[in-house]
């Protein structure tokens, strides 16, 4: 199984993303190769046999997408299209750190948010209301409508986002809010076609997250006891999330440079 990440070029001179496949290295040793979607991390291993930089421009010519490319549904549909790319990846953005030991039958298992049938109000804001147009959009083709914008490791099969591109074209767009959301809409119709089971991130109770504030090192060590994966946004990404990340991934993983 391989591992896609979709990187831009961080606040942080990435490093979330060196971090993150640290936590890969240490805790996934069966992943056989990584691609890296986007920008190039300056530390990158040039080992292309564990580890390979796909810029946009690589399809978005040819497919007639923008460059670089900010819609999630145009990039998990392009990053698919590696050629040698394994049957079975995992999704990571550079915020998705994986803090203790995963086996590769746990991360065939696909999560979701919540079922967006039970909610009573839709809310407003740019996020939401991408979120409420794909749900209409899965709708009208009679799809499940579960809201799978986790902020975890993600598992694909490559031909999920090529079917699920066939069904809704019409409905993806440029612009990275005001098409459908990548995630929900294409494992919504993988679910569907593929009689799937997935299981509610929430029950599971597997992530421990930050968002909006900079936690201190003792809130990250009581939040992370026993979970699986670790996410946060930039307005948390301070020192006692640095100091955390320094605890559990001190040593330089085999995707980086010697002398990075």
């Amino acid at each position: 199984m391989d591992v896609v990440y979709f990187l831009k070029h961080s606040q942080f001179e990435d490093v979330e993303i060196r971090y993150s496949l640290r936590s890969i290295a240490r805790h996934c040793p069966w992943v056989r190769k990584v691609w890296v979607f986007g920008d190039r991390p300056l530390f990158l291993s040039e080992d292309t046999t564990i580890v390979e930089h796909v810029p946009h421009d690589t399809f978005s010519r040819a497919l007639g997408f923008p460059n670089p490319m900010t819609n999630f549904f145009q990039m998990l549909f392009s990053s698919s299209l590696i050629p040698e790319l394994d049957s079975e990846y995992l999704w990571f953005c550079d915020d998705f750190f994986v803090i203790k030991d995963w086996t590769i039958e746990q991360a065939r298992t696909l999560r979701y948010l919540q079922d967006m049938d039970s909610l009573q109000r839709r809310g407003r804001g740019l996020w939401l209301d991408s979120l409420w147009r794909t749900y209409d959009v899965l709708r009208r083709f009679k799809l499940p409508r579960l809201n799978y914008e986790t902020h975890v490791p993600t598992y694909y099969r490559k031909h999920w986002p090529l079917e699920a591109y066939a069904q809704f074209r019409d409905f993806v767009t440029d612009d990275r809010w005001y098409g459908l959301l990548g995630p929900t809409a294409i494992l919504n119709h993988a679910v569907a076609k593929n009689g799937l089971t997935p299981i509610c991130i929430k029950d599971e109770g597997c992530r421990a997250g930050f968002w909006g504030e900079s936690p201190s090192f003792d809130d990250v060590v009581v939040a992370c006891h026993g979970r699986q994966f670790l996410n946060f946004d930039d307005k948390a990404m301070g020192p006692g999330i640095r100091q955390y990340l320094d605890v559990q991934f001190p040593e330089r993983s085999k995707y980086e440079k010697p002398d990075a």
